[in-house]
């Protein structure tokens, strides 16, 4: 036909051709105009179902007026040919295109599809087959979205058979597969197809076989976007993902909202490429700005990878074989102002050398956070800004950042642990250093992310509670010996942000999460036991490894920050509450900054000292009871007391377990004995030391537990005895926290150094097993069930023969090491999945399975216990509840 005139229109080239019709570009003599003609296949009748698809293409299109939607000028006639006359477009597709040159290119030309989309279905038309070919981008970076041919309008008639799909395979939606009705959710998973491939130049489903891509787009999991671009902002992730879900309910439901986050992300980009945060003085006003480079990832386009870049304490973990835990977003961007040089001078040369005066007109305001439980958090320079981590379903951690003047947090990280501790702004706020703990929970790690978020950086294999050197050079953390010390001792160590050249600072004896960089980065603040009750703060100079005692109360003292104006503020209990304090740093007689009943932690402090954040945290506990196969679960326990480690009796009839209350010499702990039936309840034994891990003895009269004071590591825990059956003091009878009886009269507990078997007369204890493992044994001792105390080395829980049995080889139960509890009678291992799934495992090697029944409020720290007859399931849902609070105005 090229060189033909068909009515009006001169051939000029064939432009392209599909199953739907013939493109060429032609030109309208009568107004001199390049248009493109599709012209319908010759051998479809006006019969046909595609005929009455050509008009519809026809008729969907001409209905929209919209600046991204190829324009349809007319359909015509002429000769026996059907045609459409439409906008020629000269550019390219956007598969020639793929993968995009930038983050920017790729937000902008997502708008410009979704805002086509958008106009589409609010005409009631949805276009069923969008994929890279069908969108072009002309000479001015302009999106138009082209072949309405597949499109669907309300109230047309269904031109394909039901079992029919349409559409390009590798861009359908699951129900267009199925052969479903499709609506505007349809085009919203080929959008986020579109947004996947324009990213990573790969599309998220892919097969070489066309069952085997439907079976893939149906039922697998794309992978993360971040596996290819490490360094993309979560909301990005997240839209696109989201976009991509199975069930269309799980989507957006509206194009609109995520034409709306983009917009948000793009106003964000625009803002990071005005200025970089490198060289911004770290003191000024607090309002937002942007933020430095981000890292560049490891795969994906490289020209889009540099493009995305950076915006504009602490907690650790105790051993899981304890069953015990203490658990311990733009950022903010610190502004650039021309006069903070010169403010920041005359702070230097003439601030008074008393120190500054707390201002008794302070304010204080609870930021509002959609998170019962969060980690340490930091406090930008500004004090514009705070980042921390935050537990958000219940089920998983990531790193959050917001607003302290409005505003809601913003998802940075996209981890999902199962626990982090505490997150650390970088003095120019381009960066979060936070620590982490996988889902096996095998060992906590230290990452970076970039303020404006996206996939983080590994810097730190083994390690917690990070905190960035006041120069943004290095960052500190620490080591246990239990994860990733060589020297058996607690070591501070400090590593560059890229993770290079990590070195050890100093060792100590005692472990405690809280310590601070001096001003100039030369010294750290450190807490050292000084007896019962009695925590004081040192400083160690680096440099000469001197030290000297600042504090002198006499008091437990907890979290701390030391200040860029030199001022230490704390947490301490004096008056029998938690509340903060301020000494300076050549110590003196401390302020007291709050007051009331606290706990007042995990202190952060604004560089010009205007703005004090820290934390509130009330634990509480309900225990709950259910049988397998049943919808009967029940609280056993109510109201707002710290109840911890639950704790199934012999005789199937009571429970023991521990309550914890704030006294005036420190917390409290009571160990109680409940009546199941009746509910009520015996004191058997009320200590201000920390007991924990209660366990029975099989005849019902013995329970062993574990304590330690405040003057000694947690490792160094005491194994004692208490008869539940007569008035006589607790017995110490050897060290380590009791995990389980082997007969009436010796138990295990557990040590650093592996499993040791302790006597209630206090006999000389033995090793068992081997070295560093907690084991116990199972199935009339003829197994062993077990986990690696170095949990790096060997995560999971693994079962073996016991000593004197035919050898088999060690078998891996279960990778993550979940709260789990053996029931013997039945011979099942019961266990917890990350997903909060009770499963039960017959030993040695038998069926797995769901447990059927209701189990509310489960999750994997549920301190999961089973009736000794097998018949109930004993849980405790823990609950941490949060206030974020800032002081404002807090020195004068």
């Amino acid at each position: 036909m090229i060189g033909q005139t068909i009515s009006h229109y001169k051939i000029l080239e064939k432009l392209g051709e599909g199953g739907m019709g013939v493109v060429y570009k032609a030109l309208d003599t009568k107004l001199d105009r390049t248009v493109a003609l599709k012209f319908m296949p010759h051998h479809i009748t006006p019969d046909d179902a595609e005929s009455a698809r050509f008009l519809q293409e026809a008729k969907a299109a001409s209905a929209l007026n919209h600046p991204n939607v190829c324009t349809i000028y007319g359909i015509h006639e002429e000769g026996g040919n059907r045609f459409i006359e439409m906008e020629y477009v000269e550019g390219r597709t956007m598969r020639q295109k793929l993968p995009v040159g930038t983050l920017g290119d790729a937000i902008r030309y997502g708008i410009q599809i979704g805002d086509a989309l958008h106009e589409a279905h609010q005409k009631g038309i949805v276009h069923r087959d969008i994929k890279a070919d069908n969108i072009m981008v002309n000479g001015r970076d302009q999106v138009k979205v082209m072949d309405f041919g597949l499109a669907k309008l309300k109230g047309s008639l269904k031109i394909t058979k039901a079992t029919s799909t349409v559409g390009t395979l590798a861009y359908m939606a699951p129900e267009q597969i199925q052969g479903s009705d499709v609506d505007a959710r349809s085009d919203i998973f080929s959008f986020g197809v579109v947004l996947y491939e324009m990213l990573t130049g790969r599309l998220p489903f892919r097969n070489e076989h066309e069952a085997a891509l439907m079976y893939s787009i149906l039922n697998d999991e794309p992978d993360p976007i971040q596996k290819y671009l490490p360094e993309l902002p979560p909301v990005l992730a997240n839209l696109i993902h989201r976009a991509l879900e199975k069930d269309r309910n799980d989507r957006h439901q509206s194009i609109n909202e995520m034409v709306i986050e983009l917009r948000r992300l793009q106003k964000q980009s625009t803002k990071v490429s005005r200025a970089s945060l490198a060289s911004i003085p770290v003191q000024g006003p607090a309002q937002a700005g942007s933020g430095g480079q981000g890292v560049a990832g490891a795969q994906g386009s490289t020209a889009l990878r540099d493009s995305i870049q950076a915006p504009d304490s602490s907690g650790a973990f105790t051993s899981a074989g304890t069953k015990k835990r203490d658990k311990g977003l733009l950022v903010g961007v610190l502004a650039a102002v021309v006069v903070v040089g010169a403010a920041a001078a005359w702070f230097l040369l003439f601030a008074p050398s008393s120190g500054p005066a707390i201002n008794p007109d302070m304010t204080f305001r609870t930021l509002e956070i959609p998170f019962k439980e969060i980690g340490t958090p930091s406090l930008s320079r500004d004090g514009g800004w705070v980042a921390f981590p935050g537990n958000s379903r219940g089920t998983s951690w990531d790193i959050y950042l917001m607003n302290t003047g409005s505003g809601e947090p913003r998802q940075m990280t996209t981890d999902s642990s199962l626990y982090m501790g505490a997150a650390d702004l970088s003095p120019d706020g381009s960066q979060i250093v936070y620590d982490r703990a996988d889902k096996g929970f095998t060992k906590p790690e230290i990452a970076v992310v970039s303020s404006l978020g996206g996939f983080s950086k590994r810097i730190v294999n083994v390690g917690f509670t990070p905190r960035w050197r006041p120069d943004g050079k290095r960052i500190a953390y620490i080591q246990s010996a239990q994860w990733g010390s060589s020297s058996g001792k607690f070591e501070y160590r400090s590593v560059n942000p890229n993770g290079s050249d990590d070195r050890l600072e100093f060792t100590t004896d005692d472990f405690f999460w809280s310590y601070a960089w001096s001003p100039d980065g030369t010294a750290i603040l450190y807490p050292k036991r000084m007896g019962p009750e009695k925590i004081e703060l040192f400083v160690r100079e680096l440099g000469s490894g001197t030290e000297r005692q600042l504090t002198t109360l006499g008091k437990k003292i907890g979290s701390f920050t030391w200040t860029q104006d030199g001022e230490i503020i704390f947490s301490a209990d004096v008056g029998g509450n938690s509340n903060l304090w301020m000494v300076g740093s050549d110590g003196g007689t401390p302020l007291q900054v709050t007051r009331g009943s606290g706990p007042d932690e995990s202190p952060s402090a604004s560089g010009d000292l205007k703005r004090l954040l820290f934390t509130q945290v009330q634990t509480t506990g309900t225990i709950w009871l259910a049988s397998p196969g049943s919808n009967d679960a029940r609280q056993l326990t109510s109201g707002d007391a710290n109840i911890t480690d639950p704790e199934y009796a012999p005789d199937n009839r009571r429970i023991a377990y521990l309550k914890i209350s704030p006294s005036t010499g420190g917390e409290l702990t009571e160990l109680l004995i409940m009546d199941i039936a009746t509910g009520s309840k015996d004191q058997l034994l009320s200590e201000t030391a920390n007991i924990h891990s209660p366990r029975w003895s099989p005849d019902g009269r013995w329970i062993a537990y574990g304590a330690h004071a405040d003057s000694v590591p947690h490792d160094s825990t005491a194994a004692w005895i208490i008869d539940t059956e007569n008035q006589s003091p607790p017995r110490l009878v050897g060290s380590g926290v009791p995990t389980v009886w082997i007969d009436d009269r010796s138990f295990l507990t557990s040590r650093l150094t592996g499993t040791w078997v302790c006597t209630i007369d206090g006999a000389q204890i033995k090793r068992f097993f081997r070295d560093s493992v907690d084991a116990e044994p199972i199935l009339n001792g003829t197994y062993i069930l077990y986990s690696d105390v170095i949990l790096s080395r060997k995560p999971g829980l693994w079962i073996e023969p016991a000593p004197g049995r035919p050898k088999e080889e060690p078998r891996e139960l279960i990778k993550s090491l979940t709260s789990s509890y053996y029931e013997a009678s039945t011979g099942h291992l019961y266990y917890i999945t990350p997903q909060n799934t009770l499963r039960r495992m017959l030993l040695p090697a038998g069926k797995d399975e769901i447990v059927p029944g209701s189990f509310p409020d489960l999750t994997v720290s549920a301190n999961l216990r089973v009736s000794p007859d097998g018949k109930r399931i004993l849980w405790l849902d823990e609950n941490r509840s949060t206030k974020l609070v800032l002081i404002e105005n807090f020195i004068q």
